[in-house]
């Protein structure tokens, strides 16, 4: 089975991580510009086939509205599990960083989150396969590229990672309006997953339960919350301050 990644960036980025492609297809009113050569030049690098094809045909085959002109055919992804992750984080030599996704509903904020996440180094990314946004192709184009880089590991359901990231050590930390502490004051260093809920109801109360840690964000506007995607970026690069503060110079 294939699948298609549509955006410049993204089929760049896919490009680059080594995803194995078939043909790139190009829509034939694409505007030329640096940016496409590059592109063209890097499916070229690859020995992927560039066909040149009616814009209709690009658009009936990506699915939505933001492949500028480019889809790539790669083969169905590989998907990771934890031990993977961990393994990730023994070789980058630092304390394991996971992202739990419990029931992001939205496909942009699941990309903006997966390229939040890789910019702050995560060893990977859980999320279920029931219940949450699928990562479409719309979410891999929101995450620039990003989730071709990243270990994504697709589960049943959490409560068995949630299990055996307790067992190994790994604390789960999540965001919650009326914690007692905010992010800021907590302490973020060591092995953690960081858990992120829903965009309506946040974090399930029996997800809450099981986490060690609940923080806030401090709030003095007049909106009582944040966009999951952004409470999720200011808790993973909490994570990166404190780990950055604490490393020996």
């Amino acid at each position: 089975m294939t699948e298609w990644i549509g955006g410049r960036r993204p089929v760049v980025e896919a490009l680059a991580a080594g995803r194995p492609a078939r043909r790139l297809l190009v829509a034939r009113a694409s505007r030329p510009g640096p940016e496409l050569k590059a592109l063209l030049a890097a499916a070229r690098r690859a020995s992927v086939e560039v066909e040149t094809v009616d814009p209709d045909r690009v658009r009936q085959l990506a699915g939505f509205d933001g492949h500028q002109g480019v889809l790539l055919e790669v083969e169905e992804r590989r998907w990771s599990d934890l031990p993977e992750m961990l393994g990730r984080a023994v070789a980058r030599r630092h304390e394991p960083l996971i992202l739990l996704l419990e029931h992001l509903q939205d496909p942009t904020n699941f990309g903006t989150l997966l390229r939040s996440a890789e910019a702050a180094g995560v060893d990977g990314v859980v999320f279920p396969e029931r219940g949450a946004a699928p990562l479409s192709a719309a979410a891999v184009k929101s995450s620039a590229g990003a989730s071709e880089h990243l270990l994504l590991a697709r589960v049943e359901a959490l409560g068995e990672t949630v299990r055996e990231l307790h067992d190994r050590g790994v604390r789960l930390v999540a965001g919650y309006q009326d914690a007692p502490i905010t992010a800021w004051e907590a302490d973020l260093r060591g092995p953690l997953a960081i858990v992120i809920g829903s965009e309506g109801s946040g974090v399930s109360g029996p997800m809450r339960r099981r986490c060690d840690l609940l923080v806030r964000f401090p709030m003095t506007g007049q909106v009582g919350s944040l966009n999951a995607a952004t409470a999720g970026a200011l808790l993973l690069f909490e994570v990166v301050r404190q780990r950055s503060a604490a490393a020996p110079v």
